[in-house]
Protein backbone atom coordinates (compact mmCIF):
# COMPACT_ATOMS: atom_id res chain seq x y z
CA UNK A 1 0.00 0.00 0.00
CA UNK A 2 1.32 3.48 -0.91
CA UNK A 3 0.69 5.81 2.01
CA UNK A 4 0.45 9.54 1.25
CA UNK A 5 3.55 11.55 2.08
CA UNK A 6 3.50 13.77 5.15
CA UNK A 7 2.44 17.24 3.98
CA UNK A 8 4.77 20.21 4.08
CA UNK A 9 3.46 22.83 6.50
CA UNK A 10 4.27 26.54 6.22
CA UNK A 11 3.34 29.27 8.69
CA UNK A 12 3.07 32.46 6.66
CA UNK A 13 2.95 35.85 8.45
CA UNK A 14 0.05 38.04 7.31
CA UNK A 15 1.22 41.64 7.19
CA UNK A 16 -1.58 43.24 5.18
CA UNK A 17 -4.97 42.20 3.87
CA UNK A 18 -5.54 38.47 4.00
CA UNK A 19 -6.42 38.54 0.29
CA UNK A 20 -2.70 38.79 -0.50
CA UNK A 21 -2.44 35.17 0.66
CA UNK A 22 -4.28 33.95 -2.46
CA UNK A 23 -4.36 31.33 -3.87
CA UNK A 24 -4.34 29.70 -0.42
CA UNK A 25 -7.51 31.49 0.69
CA UNK A 26 -9.30 31.93 -2.64
CA UNK A 27 -11.26 28.67 -2.50
CA UNK A 28 -12.22 28.81 1.17
CA UNK A 29 -15.89 29.15 2.10
CA UNK A 30 -17.01 32.78 2.20
CA UNK A 31 -18.00 32.49 5.87
CA UNK A 32 -14.45 31.40 6.73
CA UNK A 33 -12.80 34.17 4.70
CA UNK A 34 -15.07 36.75 6.33
CA UNK A 35 -14.11 35.47 9.79
CA UNK A 36 -10.41 35.59 9.01
CA UNK A 37 -10.63 39.02 7.39
CA UNK A 38 -11.95 40.59 10.61
CA UNK A 39 -8.60 40.21 12.34
CA UNK A 40 -6.10 43.05 12.17
CA UNK A 41 -4.91 46.13 14.07
CA UNK A 42 -2.28 45.05 16.63
CA UNK A 43 -3.02 41.32 16.32
CA UNK A 44 -0.30 38.93 15.16
CA UNK A 45 -1.74 36.95 12.23
CA UNK A 46 -0.41 33.83 10.53
CA UNK A 47 -1.79 31.74 7.68
CA UNK A 48 -0.98 28.06 8.14
CA UNK A 49 -0.87 26.01 4.94
CA UNK A 50 -0.11 22.31 4.48
CA UNK A 51 0.72 21.16 0.95
CA UNK A 52 1.50 17.88 -0.74
CA UNK A 53 3.13 17.99 -4.19
CA UNK A 54 2.28 21.68 -4.36
CA UNK A 55 -1.44 21.15 -3.67
CA UNK A 56 -3.09 22.51 -0.57
CA UNK A 57 -4.41 19.78 1.74
CA UNK A 58 -4.98 21.76 4.95
CA UNK A 59 -5.38 25.42 5.92
CA UNK A 60 -5.88 27.29 9.19
CA UNK A 61 -5.69 30.83 10.50
CA UNK A 62 -3.62 31.56 13.61
CA UNK A 63 -3.98 34.81 15.53
CA UNK A 64 -3.04 36.19 18.95
CA UNK A 65 -2.49 39.41 20.83
CA UNK A 66 1.01 40.86 21.11
CA UNK A 67 2.78 40.48 24.48
CA UNK A 68 0.88 37.25 25.23
CA UNK A 69 1.84 33.57 25.40
CA UNK A 70 -0.95 31.84 23.47
CA UNK A 71 -1.89 31.10 19.88
CA UNK A 72 -5.47 30.79 18.63
CA UNK A 73 -6.52 28.72 15.63
CA UNK A 74 -9.62 29.99 13.87
CA UNK A 75 -10.87 27.07 11.76
CA UNK A 76 -8.78 24.12 10.63
CA UNK A 77 -9.81 22.91 7.19
CA UNK A 78 -8.15 19.65 6.12
CA UNK A 79 -8.74 16.90 3.59
CA UNK A 80 -7.86 14.08 5.99
CA UNK A 81 -7.30 13.63 9.75
CA UNK A 82 -3.63 12.99 9.00
CA UNK A 83 -3.31 16.32 7.22
CA UNK A 84 -5.05 18.03 10.11
CA UNK A 85 -2.66 16.36 12.58
CA UNK A 86 0.38 17.47 10.60
CA UNK A 87 -0.85 21.05 10.58
CA UNK A 88 -1.55 21.02 14.33
CA UNK A 89 1.87 19.48 15.00
CA UNK A 90 3.54 22.39 13.21
CA UNK A 91 1.46 25.04 14.97
CA UNK A 92 2.03 23.57 18.41
CA UNK A 93 5.75 22.97 17.93
CA UNK A 94 6.32 26.56 16.85
CA UNK A 95 4.11 27.89 19.64
CA UNK A 96 6.07 25.99 22.30
CA UNK A 97 9.40 27.03 20.78
CA UNK A 98 8.34 30.70 20.90
CA UNK A 99 7.40 30.50 24.58
CA UNK A 100 3.64 30.11 24.29
CA UNK A 101 2.01 28.02 27.03
CA UNK A 102 -1.35 27.44 25.32
CA UNK A 103 -2.82 26.81 21.90
CA UNK A 104 -6.51 27.64 21.71
CA UNK A 105 -9.02 26.58 19.06
CA UNK A 106 -12.34 27.99 17.91
CA UNK A 107 -14.86 25.61 16.40
CA UNK A 108 -17.72 27.21 14.50
CA UNK A 109 -18.99 23.75 13.56
CA UNK A 110 -18.72 20.83 15.95
CA UNK A 111 -17.74 18.20 13.42
CA UNK A 112 -15.53 15.14 13.87
CA UNK A 113 -12.55 17.45 14.30
CA UNK A 114 -13.92 18.48 17.71
CA UNK A 115 -13.56 14.93 19.04
CA UNK A 116 -10.18 14.42 17.39
CA UNK A 117 -8.97 17.60 19.09
CA UNK A 118 -10.13 16.38 22.50
CA UNK A 119 -8.34 13.07 21.91
CA UNK A 120 -5.21 15.06 21.10
CA UNK A 121 -5.16 16.63 24.56
CA UNK A 122 -7.26 19.76 24.12
CA UNK A 123 -9.90 20.48 26.76
CA UNK A 124 -13.22 22.23 26.30
CA UNK A 125 -13.57 25.85 27.42
CA UNK A 126 -16.87 26.57 29.15
CA UNK A 127 -19.10 29.09 27.43
CA UNK A 128 -19.55 32.38 29.29
CA UNK A 129 -22.95 33.03 30.75
CA UNK A 130 -23.05 36.78 30.40
CA UNK A 131 -21.71 39.48 28.17
CA UNK A 132 -20.49 37.27 25.34
CA UNK A 133 -22.54 38.27 22.27
CA UNK A 134 -21.95 41.83 21.16
CA UNK A 135 -25.09 41.99 19.05
CA UNK A 136 -28.11 39.73 18.85
CA UNK A 137 -26.81 38.48 15.51
CA UNK A 138 -23.55 37.22 17.00
CA UNK A 139 -23.06 33.62 18.00
CA UNK A 140 -20.35 32.00 20.04
CA UNK A 141 -17.92 29.34 18.86
CA UNK A 142 -16.99 26.24 20.77
CA UNK A 143 -13.61 26.68 22.39
CA UNK A 144 -10.79 24.32 23.32
CA UNK A 145 -7.31 24.81 24.73
CA UNK A 146 -4.21 22.68 24.95
CA UNK A 147 -1.67 23.62 27.60
CA UNK A 148 2.02 23.06 27.04
CA UNK A 149 2.33 21.73 30.57
CA UNK A 150 -0.04 22.48 33.44
CA UNK A 151 -3.18 24.51 32.99
CA UNK A 152 -4.80 26.79 35.57
CA UNK A 153 -5.32 25.40 39.07
CA UNK A 154 -8.27 27.65 39.75
CA UNK A 155 -11.37 27.68 37.55
CA UNK A 156 -13.06 31.04 37.34
CA UNK A 157 -16.24 31.65 35.37
CA UNK A 158 -15.67 34.07 32.52
CA UNK A 159 -17.68 37.19 31.78
CA UNK A 160 -17.25 39.63 28.93
CA UNK A 161 -17.99 43.13 30.18
CA UNK A 162 -21.31 44.33 28.79
CA UNK A 163 -20.29 48.00 28.44
CA UNK A 164 -17.14 49.87 27.48
CA UNK A 165 -16.69 51.06 31.08
CA UNK A 166 -17.44 48.07 33.35
CA UNK A 167 -14.17 46.13 33.08
CA UNK A 168 -13.54 46.61 36.81
CA UNK A 169 -16.91 45.23 37.98
CA UNK A 170 -16.68 42.34 35.51
CA UNK A 171 -13.17 41.46 36.70
CA UNK A 172 -14.29 41.76 40.32
CA UNK A 173 -17.29 39.47 39.75
CA UNK A 174 -15.07 36.80 38.20
CA UNK A 175 -12.67 37.03 41.14
CA UNK A 176 -15.45 36.84 43.73
CA UNK A 177 -16.93 33.79 42.00
CA UNK A 178 -13.51 32.13 41.93
CA UNK A 179 -13.13 32.75 45.65
CA UNK A 180 -16.56 31.28 46.38
CA UNK A 181 -17.89 34.65 47.58
CA UNK A 182 -20.43 35.05 44.80
CA UNK A 183 -22.24 32.94 42.23
CA UNK A 184 -22.04 33.15 38.45
CA UNK A 185 -21.42 36.68 37.14
CA UNK A 186 -24.40 38.51 35.68
CA UNK A 187 -25.15 41.94 34.29
CA UNK A 188 -27.32 43.03 37.22
CA UNK A 189 -24.39 42.59 39.64
CA UNK A 190 -21.94 44.08 37.12
CA UNK A 191 -23.89 47.36 37.01
CA UNK A 192 -24.59 47.36 40.75
CA UNK A 193 -20.85 47.07 41.45
CA UNK A 194 -20.14 49.76 38.87
CA UNK A 195 -22.52 52.16 40.63
CA UNK A 196 -20.66 51.52 43.91
CA UNK A 197 -17.18 52.00 42.46
CA UNK A 198 -17.47 54.52 39.64
CA UNK A 199 -16.22 58.09 39.55
CA UNK A 200 -18.14 58.91 36.38
CA UNK A 201 -17.72 56.15 33.80
CA UNK A 202 -14.93 53.70 34.66
CA UNK A 203 -13.91 52.54 38.15
CA UNK A 204 -10.86 53.78 40.02
CA UNK A 205 -8.79 51.56 42.37
CA UNK A 206 -10.22 53.09 45.55
CA UNK A 207 -13.85 52.62 44.59
CA UNK A 208 -13.20 49.12 43.29
CA UNK A 209 -11.51 48.20 46.57
CA UNK A 210 -14.52 49.41 48.54
CA UNK A 211 -16.89 47.48 46.29
CA UNK A 212 -14.85 44.31 46.86
CA UNK A 213 -14.89 44.82 50.62
CA UNK A 214 -18.67 45.36 50.52
CA UNK A 215 -18.98 41.91 48.93
CA UNK A 216 -17.22 40.24 51.85
CA UNK A 217 -13.72 39.94 50.40
CA UNK A 218 -10.51 40.59 52.27
CA UNK A 219 -9.01 43.53 50.37
CA UNK A 220 -5.66 45.20 49.87
CA UNK A 221 -5.47 48.28 47.64
CA UNK A 222 -2.08 48.94 46.04
CA UNK A 223 -1.84 52.41 44.51
CA UNK A 224 1.56 53.99 43.99
CA UNK A 225 0.27 57.57 43.79
CA UNK A 226 -1.63 59.71 46.26
CA UNK A 227 -2.90 61.92 43.43
CA UNK A 228 -6.37 61.46 41.89
CA UNK A 229 -6.35 58.92 39.06
CA UNK A 230 -8.04 58.53 35.68
CA UNK A 231 -8.66 62.26 35.38
CA UNK A 232 -7.72 62.09 31.70
CA UNK A 233 -10.98 60.26 31.05
CA UNK A 234 -13.00 63.33 32.12
CA UNK A 235 -14.39 65.55 29.37
CA UNK A 236 -13.83 68.89 31.13
CA UNK A 237 -12.60 70.50 34.33
CA UNK A 238 -15.98 70.17 36.01
CA UNK A 239 -15.87 66.42 35.49
CA UNK A 240 -12.27 66.27 36.72
CA UNK A 241 -13.22 68.15 39.89
CA UNK A 242 -16.07 65.70 40.48
CA UNK A 243 -13.68 62.74 40.13
CA UNK A 244 -11.28 64.32 42.62
CA UNK A 245 -14.10 64.85 45.09
CA UNK A 246 -15.43 61.27 44.76
CA UNK A 247 -11.95 59.78 45.12
CA UNK A 248 -11.28 61.83 48.24
CA UNK A 249 -14.41 60.30 49.73
CA UNK A 250 -13.34 56.80 48.69
CA UNK A 251 -9.89 57.32 50.24
CA UNK A 252 -11.40 58.57 53.50
CA UNK A 253 -13.78 55.61 53.70
CA UNK A 254 -10.99 53.12 53.03
CA UNK A 255 -8.92 54.64 55.84
CA UNK A 256 -11.89 54.53 58.24
CA UNK A 257 -12.32 50.83 57.47
CA UNK A 258 -8.63 50.03 58.01
CA UNK A 259 -8.02 49.57 54.28
CA UNK A 260 -5.83 52.58 53.51
CA UNK A 261 -3.97 52.04 50.21
CA UNK A 262 -0.36 50.90 50.12
CA UNK A 263 1.36 53.75 48.27
CA UNK A 264 4.40 51.77 47.07
CA UNK A 265 4.76 50.60 43.48
CA UNK A 266 4.32 46.85 43.60
CA UNK A 267 6.57 44.44 41.74
CA UNK A 268 5.19 41.61 39.60
CA UNK A 269 6.80 39.28 42.14
CA UNK A 270 4.27 40.67 44.61
CA UNK A 271 1.51 39.55 42.24
CA UNK A 272 3.07 36.10 42.06
CA UNK A 273 3.14 35.83 45.84
CA UNK A 274 -0.49 36.95 46.03
CA UNK A 275 -1.59 34.32 43.51
CA UNK A 276 0.39 31.65 45.34
CA UNK A 277 -1.53 32.59 48.51
CA UNK A 278 -4.79 31.97 46.59
CA UNK A 279 -5.51 35.69 46.35
CA UNK A 280 -6.70 37.21 43.07
CA UNK A 281 -5.16 40.53 42.00
CA UNK A 282 -7.33 42.86 39.96
CA UNK A 283 -4.64 44.66 37.98
CA UNK A 284 -4.99 48.01 36.22
CA UNK A 285 -3.17 47.83 32.90
CA UNK A 286 -2.65 50.05 29.88
CA UNK A 287 -4.20 48.29 26.90
CA UNK A 288 -1.58 49.79 24.59
CA UNK A 289 0.54 46.84 23.55
CA UNK A 290 -2.09 44.10 23.55
CA UNK A 291 -4.44 46.35 21.57
CA UNK A 292 -4.06 49.32 19.26
CA UNK A 293 -5.16 52.01 21.73
CA UNK A 294 -4.01 53.30 25.10
CA UNK A 295 -6.76 52.82 27.65
CA UNK A 296 -6.97 51.98 31.40
CA UNK A 297 -8.34 48.48 31.89
CA UNK A 298 -8.90 45.98 34.71
CA UNK A 299 -8.07 42.27 34.44
CA UNK A 300 -8.34 39.45 37.01
CA UNK A 301 -4.99 37.68 37.44
CA UNK A 302 -5.81 34.28 38.93
CA UNK A 303 -2.87 31.93 38.37
CA UNK A 304 0.76 31.67 37.35
CA UNK A 305 2.37 28.89 35.31
CA UNK A 306 6.14 29.07 35.35
CA UNK A 307 6.93 32.65 34.32
CA UNK A 308 3.51 33.27 32.77
CA UNK A 309 0.51 34.78 34.55
CA UNK A 310 -3.01 33.68 33.62
CA UNK A 311 -5.73 36.32 33.61
CA UNK A 312 -9.39 36.63 32.76
CA UNK A 313 -9.62 39.70 30.55
CA UNK A 314 -13.23 40.91 30.37
CA UNK A 315 -12.58 42.87 27.18
CA UNK A 316 -12.38 41.29 23.73
CA UNK A 317 -12.02 43.13 20.42
CA UNK A 318 -15.14 41.57 18.93
CA UNK A 319 -14.90 43.71 15.80
CA UNK A 320 -11.54 41.99 15.14
CA UNK A 321 -12.93 38.51 15.71
CA UNK A 322 -11.89 38.07 19.34
CA UNK A 323 -14.15 35.96 21.54
CA UNK A 324 -14.11 34.55 25.07
CA UNK A 325 -11.53 32.07 23.73
CA UNK A 326 -9.03 34.96 23.71
CA UNK A 327 -10.06 36.59 26.99
CA UNK A 328 -10.40 33.50 29.16
CA UNK A 329 -7.21 32.25 30.88
CA UNK A 330 -5.17 34.76 28.89
CA UNK A 331 -1.46 33.90 29.30
CA UNK A 332 0.69 36.99 29.90
CA UNK A 333 4.44 36.55 30.43
CA UNK A 334 5.81 38.18 33.56
CA UNK A 335 7.84 40.68 31.53
CA UNK A 336 4.74 41.66 29.54
CA UNK A 337 2.63 42.15 32.65
CA UNK A 338 5.43 44.22 34.16
CA UNK A 339 5.22 46.48 31.10
CA UNK A 340 1.42 46.61 30.88
CA UNK A 341 0.83 47.29 34.59
CA UNK A 342 1.89 50.93 34.41
CA UNK A 343 -0.67 53.55 33.48
CA UNK A 344 -0.93 57.33 33.33
CA UNK A 345 1.37 60.35 32.99
CA UNK A 346 3.30 60.23 35.23
CA UNK A 347 2.89 56.46 35.32
CA UNK A 348 1.58 54.73 38.43
CA UNK A 349 0.65 51.20 39.46
CA UNK A 350 -2.71 50.09 40.81
CA UNK A 351 -4.09 46.74 41.90
CA UNK A 352 -6.85 45.53 44.18
CA UNK A 353 -5.92 42.22 45.82
CA UNK A 354 -8.99 40.23 46.85
CA UNK A 355 -9.15 37.06 48.93
CA UNK A 356 -11.62 35.05 50.96
CA UNK A 357 -11.87 36.18 54.59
Amino acid sequence: MNLPATPHVELLPVLGALSVAAPWTAELPEEVRTRWDRAGAAQVRTLVVATRAGRRVATAFEVHRPLTAYRKLVDVIAETPADEAALLDAVEQRAWSEGAVAVKREFWTRDAGWERSLARGYVEMALPRWGAPVTSADRLPGGQVRWREAGPRRRLPYMRQTTDFTCGPAALQMALAGLGLEGEPDRHRELALWRRATTGDGCDPLGLGLAAADEGAAVRVLLSTTEPTLLELAANEESRELRRFIQEGFRTELAERGLAPDATAYDVRDLRRAVERDEIPLVLIDEQGMHADSCPHWIAVHDVVGDVFLAHDPWTDAHLGETYVDGRDLPIPSASLDKLAWYGHPAYRAAVIVAAQ
